[in-house]
């Protein structure tokens, strides 16, 4: 591998986050060439917490992701976001984590880079370290400056575990599916579109109570849990039209549930909030 110290001064560049407990440095080359995968890598500086923690960062639309480093976290790729999700943080000194993102070959221009840290405290107080907003560059004459094929490998052992349980949850549930909506079809019923908004995803099904400790929100229209591979996806409320799920949405990121956004389903079927509202709109 190419690690030498000119590369990393001249070619890559970090953001330094820093709060009362932890330090987050993410590190990536200022440059990308669309097409290929390059890796961002994330390094916590962490005195002493190991309670609940979420690392999280957006990209654009037109990117693939795939996890490479989680040090023990939970890793998923949802709504053009990475996710790091420990139930109890590593006690290293710092923890470090990595995945492989890759730009759309006919992508092109500029794109912001940010990201958060959100933890619990021993004292269940929740605290939150924002990354400096990192520019990058997608950049067609650039190349990936280091021997990546290990994180590679690491990467497609990942997808192949979570391809082999996603089968496997599909095929326990696709006849039950299939009888619900032959059911709704002798009833003359439509397929029902509902909004809900996703507040956690995590390794283990909680209660709503517990739930609520951990994220520090409480929910007033209650919860779903869904399963997603060996993940837990925690939803709250259930509504007929975008607007209402909008409204409670916004109500939770007044109360500091920054990271909660809005699904979509029709009968047991995700799909896209967009086409969600074409139909009930």
């Amino acid at each position: 591998m190419k690690y030498f110290v000119l590369a990393v001064l001249l070619v890559l560049f970090p953001s330094m986050a820093l709060c009362q407990d932890l330090h987050v440095n993410v590190i990536t080359q200022s440059s990308w060439p669309p097409g290929k995968y390059v890796p961002v890598r994330i390094e916590i500086a962490n005195p002493g917490s190991n309670g609940f923690a979420r690392f999280y960062q957006d990209l654009p639309q037109g990117f693939t992701v795939k996890s490479a480093e989680t040090a023990g976290a939970d890793f998923y790729w949802e709504n053009n976001q990475v996710n790091f999700v420990w139930l109890k943080m590593p006690a290293d000194k710092v923890v470090s984590i990595s995945y492989l993102a890759k730009a759309d070959a006919v992508l092109s221009g500029s794109f912001r880079l940010g990201g958060r840290l959100d933890y619990l405290t021993d004292s269940d107080t929740r605290k939150s370290v924002d990354c400096e907003s990192l520019v990058i560059q997608l950049d067609r004459d650039a190349e990936v400056e280091e021997d990546i094929e290990d994180l590679l490998q690491k990467a497609e052992a990942v997808t192949d575990a979570a391809a082999k349980d996603t089968a496997a949850e599909r095929d326990a549930v696709v006849k039950e599916d299939a009888t619900v909506k032959e059911d709704a079809v002798v009833r003359g019923e439509s397929p029902s579109v509902v909004f809900r908004v996703q507040v956690s995803i995590a390794s283990e099904q909680v209660t709503q109570e517990e739930l609520e400790g951990r994220i520090g929100c409480s929910l007033k229209h209650g919860m779903t849990v869904l399963t997603a591979g060996s993940m837990f996806k925690y939803q709250s409320g259930t509504f007929r039209t975008y607007t209402e799920a909008l409204v409670y949405l916004e109500e939770l990121k007044d109360r500091g549930l920054d990271d909660a956004f809005i699904v979509a389903y029709r009968d047991s079927e995700q799909i896209s909030v967009n086409l969600a509202r074409t139909l009930t709109e």
